[in-house]
């Protein structure tokens, strides 16, 4: 049996953090930069309610029921536990390259004591002709560099540069040229990046510090990483609103372009970002309601946590907006025309924003210990993901739990030194392009099937209502049976209709990286077709048919949760 949260707010404020996350100041601004403003935000809320809460339920309530990690909670219907497995080996290839991001924030943390900032400046040993700062809207040529060759090379960081009337800004080339050193290609790796890898064994260290206490602990650190982010954020906004271009910015994100409705990318994004968001599928909701006491009323739960998550992503765009239509206001650019990508924004827009300021080191260091913060509560639970479903396939790793998280922090420690070598960024863009899709969507989907057809919502409403003596809601039972299933169906669909390969700013990969993604997906998608043709084969039963039923039902160890004895032990969460 799993150990249980000391209180119920703790499993929510966990489940809300890890939704919350660095990509809320990161992805969620840039995909409304790039869908119209305010009209990325209808079509958002609007599968926040419809294919989001509906699916989050679901996953609590098996979670919850099964007492259980990510793997064996689908005993519910054993040839589908290689959704658990996929989900697990996404896990862990998201450790291993968002636990370099929370490097960067790191290595951009520690420069943000500086009384003299490299990202402001054209005057260091890194610095092209080309180089551009801007200073209070005025963009100047910084003519004071001593590396007058445009093309040159330090090392194995190419400058790239081909045309005279090529300039990147200050904050460009150090986020290029300094913190990632990088090449010219996936081709060309060059070498580790030593102070990201220490920037990287103190991640470790912290991982391991957080993951190797008790539930009840990490419950008690997570309030404390989830508020900092929230008050923070009003900070950052009352901050950002007293600047120029700062209302053009808010109207912006307000004001829906309705234009943008037509476009199908706009409400395809929106849907993958709600599901992405609170990490559908991936294991976590399963593995934190897994510690909830087997009594405890998942409805209330699954509303607030989803409805918050939404509502905060929201309230942070306030505060991110009013930061870029300054930044666009000062480029003398619209917010139509100012673009950046994700990367860009944290590393880039951000930082050069932010040295601007009165009291900058303030608020450097208050804008990375946020992005810190929300990267750790997301970390947290992936590890928790991948050390939870070793326990449930290993009971005895249960009683070296510390060993285990070794282990799993080992090979993510050794995988990441890829992503910080000067070409890891391309290897990181790579794993991150192809990991996500088509796994967890289609593990998204037929999560959605096997529990309200194969399974049967009946059934489903007969255990909640054995546990805690309510019926599933017609509206969930509808969107668990047909609407969540239908529109991620379309999801997939489009997304092979309109998929392209992957690229880092100009650089194209080649052929072979491509391939090389591909097999990253399969490795992922591969444990359910395997897992699912080894049951059905080692079932008992006289024909194929047979065997396949048979091998569809619930195991013993699912059933006995039906039992009276073991509900009446468990006392409701305060």
């Amino acid at each position: 049996m799993h150990e249980h949260w000391r209180h119920k707010l703790d499993y929510i404020v966990t489940v809300l953090g890890y939704g919350i996350g660095s990509g809320t100041f990161i992805r969620f601004p840039f995909l409304c930069t790039r869908n119209g403003g305010g009209a990325f935000l209808i079509p958002f809320l609007l599968f926040t309610i419809t294919v989001t809460i509906p699916c989050v339920y679901l996953e609590m309530v098996i979670g919850q029921y099964s007492q259980s990690g990510p793997v064996n909670v689908w005993n519910l219907c054993p040839p589908f536990k290689g959704f658990g497995l996929g989900g697990v080996i996404y896990s862990w290839l998201y450790s291993t390259y968002f636990s370099v991001i929370f490097c960067w924030f790191m290595f951009y943390l520690y420069h943000s004591f500086s009384d003299n900032f490299p990202w402001t400046s054209c005057d260091n040993h890194w610095n092209t002709i080309a180089c551009t700062s801007y200073n209070l809207g005025n963009s100047t040529w910084n003519n004071s560099t001593s590396y007058p060759n445009r093309g040159e090379t330090f090392g194995n960081v190419s400058s790239g540069f081909s045309e005279l009337d090529v300039h990147l800004s200050a904050a460009e080339e150090f986020w290029r040229f300094q913190v990632l050193q990088v090449t010219d290609g996936l081709e060309n790796l060059g070498g580790i990046r030593w102070p990201l890898a220490g920037c990287l064994a103190v991640t470790m260290g912290l991982l391991f510090l957080w993951v190797s206490q008790e539930i009840k602990v990490t419950g008690k650190l997570v309030y404390v990483t989830v508020a900092i982010p929230y008050i923070l954020t009003f900070i950052f906004l009352i901050r950002g609103c007293l600047l120029p271009g700062s209302a053009d910015g808010i109207y912006f994100y307000i004001n829906p372009n309705f234009e943008k409705l037509k476009e199908p990318r706009v409400w395809i994004e929106a849907l993958g970002y709600s599901l992405y968001s609170l990490g559908v599928a991936t294991g976590c909701i399963v593995t934190m309601a897994g510690h909830n006491v087997i009594n405890n009323r998942c409805l209330k739960d699954t509303v607030v946590t989803c409805l918050a998550d939404a509502l905060s992503g929201v309230f942070i765009g306030f505060a991110c907006f009013s930061i870029i239509g300054h930044i666009a206001h000062i480029r003398g650019l619209s917010m139509e025309d100012f673009q950046s990508s994700g990367f860009n924004l944290a590393f880039i827009v951000y930082p050069d924003f932010l040295a601007s300021l009165p009291f900058p080191q303030l608020w450097l260091v208050l804008t990375f210990v946020t992005l810190m913060a929300l990267a750790i509560d997301t970390l947290v639970p992936q590890i928790e993901i991948i050390v939870a479903a070793l326990g449930d396939q290993f009971p005895l790793l249960r009683r070296r739990r510390w060993c285990t998280i070794c282990v799993v922090l080992s090979t993510v420690l050794l995988f990441a030194l890829l992503y910080i070598t000067q070409g890891g960024i391309y290897v990181l863009t790579l794993v991150d392009w192809f990991a996500y899709f088509p796994a967890l969507a289609l593990y998204a989907l037929l999560e959605c099937v096997v529990v309200g057809w194969c399974y049967g919502t009946k059934r489903l409403e007969e255990d909640v209502s054995m546990l805690w003596g309510e019926k599933i809601p017609g509206f969930m039972r509808v969107c668990i049976r047909l609407v969540c299933p239908l529109l991620i169906l379309v999801i997939i669909a489009y997304s092979g209709y309109s998929y392209r390969p992957p690229k880092y700013g100009d650089y194209i990969f080649p052929a072979w990286a491509n391939v090389v993604g591909w097999m990253i997906s399969l490795v992922a998608v591969l444990p359910f077709p395997v897992v699912f043709i080894w049951t059905v084969v080692t079932t008992r039963g006289n024909s194929l048919r047979k065997k396949l039923q048979k091998a569809l039902e619930p195991t013993e160890d699912w059933k006995s949760a039906h039992r009276v004895d073991v509900i009446h032990e468990m006392q409701p969460l305060a």
